[in-house]
């Protein structure tokens, strides 16, 4: 089953006002206004490289997006 949670949301810098740098179709991250191919594909929790099986680069934690099997503040967040 596709993971479709965030379709149709956006991808902003974490803690800013700024435009979104992302937006979320499917379970595909695009840039955002933008028609080209996908960057990322969402699995689960996880955020890998679209069409790639290499490990994560990042982890989704409710609507924040952090590093990957990291501690760190947030870098993401989805609205």
């Amino acid at each position: 089953m596709s993971d479709t949670r965030f379709d149709g949301k956006k991808i902003h810098k974490a803690n800013s006002a700024s435009q979104a740098l992302y937006d979320v179709r499917g379970k595909y991250i695009h840039k955002a206004n933008s028609a080209s191919q996908p960057v990322y594909e969402i699995r689960g929790d996880y955020i890998h490289k679209a069409h790639s099986a290499s490990q994560p680069e990042f982890e989704i934690r409710g609507t924040r997006i952090h590093k990957a099997h990291s501690a760190s503040q947030a870098l993401y967040d989805i609205r």
